[in-house]
């Protein structure tokens, strides 16, 4: 009798244990799932714990081992690491730029168990992308009504200006006979005609983009766009086509008027930059939370005064634009979410690089 009741606790240990070991796994494995950091230091300040993410938010490259402070400076993380331990001090949120990321941490001091298991975990989270949606958000609110008051005041000129032309027209047909006044009449006329074009371009870049969005497949998509301009017969035949598009299945959530019309302006802007012929790059890479397609020319290149002008509302360097094509192009990436950065090297090339959001 003695001997199975051994037995039993035996396989009840044993299977208590297996149970226990089990749950450590399962453990072990969200921990290293989840995408925010997690660190536990003891009261010496030794790495007790540290997930993946930490190392990947915090740029680490090496197995955190030893002390916190063979990693970081005492005030790293927004306080005081060595207060923190001495004096059981928590912090339910603060926020750091560290490494150009914007980070959220949280700490807690736990006192359960032995006092060698006492120390301070900290959970971290990277907002980086998250505040720059928010950025883009008021920014697209801040535009909004910035087009809603530039409505009002051009409709408030275009109506008065309307008169003008009017009366200007009576009075060129009144003159017929006295040319030196009806010059002067052509000119009031003329000069309400490029009124009302600016008037135009002024409502145009004013309006907010209204996106019809479905999830396209942004590798494809840019392959299509790209033999459509190439059957085209303004598509210069002295361009030298380099394409890095890699196969497989790339969704985003785009519109695929407004993104066709990003790509043709920033691709015929690099044949105008190459006149006498060059190298057009155009790549796809796909990283972790977003898009970056890239779009270089080896053409005349700009100096940093130009570059700081392009999205200028009327700056143009060519002599028939109306300088709106790539401030229309920074909108409609804005209002995808994404942003749009350039690079150029005066007599070198320049690049457009765009970064496009993987979900919405």
């Amino acid at each position: 009798m003695t001997i199975l009741c051994v037995d039993m606790a035996e396989k009840i240990l044993q299977q208590t244990q297996e149970s226990q070991d089990r749950f450590e796994h399962i453990l072990r494995y969200a921990f290293e799932q989840i995408n925010d950091a997690v660190l536990f230091f003891n009261l010496e300040g030794a790495a007790l714990l540290v997930n993946e993410a930490a190392k990947k938010i915090l740029n680490i490259k090496s197995q955190i081992s030893g002390s916190f402070w063979d990693f970081f400076t005492d005030d790293s993380l927004g306080f005081s690491m060595r207060e923190a331990l001495k004096f059981g001090i928590s912090h339910k949120r603060l926020y750091r730029r560290y490494f150009e990321k914007d980070l959220e941490i949280t700490t807690t001091f736990l006192y359960e168990g032995q006092k060698t298991s006492h120390g301070l975990l900290i959970f971290i989270r990277d907002i980086t992308e998250k505040q720059r949606l928010i950025s883009l958000i008021h920014r697209n609110e801040h535009m909004q009504k910035m087009g809603e008051m530039t409505t009002t005041i051009t409709h408030e000129i275009r109506n008065p200006l309307g008169g003008i032309r009017g009366y200007a027209s009576l009075l060129y047909r009144d003159l017929e006979k006295q040319h030196s006044l009806q010059e002067i009449a052509g000119l009031i006329l003329d000069g309400t005609k490029a009124l009302e074009r600016q008037i135009g371009s002024i409502l145009q870049y004013a309006r907010v983009p209204q996106l019809l969005l479905q999830s396209s497949e942004i590798n494809q998509f840019l392959r299509q766009t790209i033999q459509s301009i190439k059957i085209d017969p303004a598509c210069p035949y002295n361009i030298e086509w380099d394409i890095h598009i890699p196969l497989g299945y790339f969704f985003a959530p785009i519109d695929p008027d407004a993104m066709k019309s990003v790509f043709l302006n920033l691709i015929f802007n690099a044949f105008q930059a190459m006149p006498l012929g060059g190298r057009l790059t155009i790549s796809l890479l796909k990283e972790e939370s977003c898009y970056k397609i890239a779009i270089s020319d080896t053409g005349i290149g700009m100096d940093e005064k130009l570059v700081a002008k392009l999205f200028t509302p009327f700056f143009t360097t060519k002599e028939m634009g109306n300088g709106l094509g790539l401030v229309e192009v920074k909108k409609i990436i804005h209002a995808h979410f994404g942003t749009i950065d350039v690079r150029s090297t005066v007599g070198k090339g320049t690049t457009f690089t765009l970064t496009l959001p993987v979900k919405r």
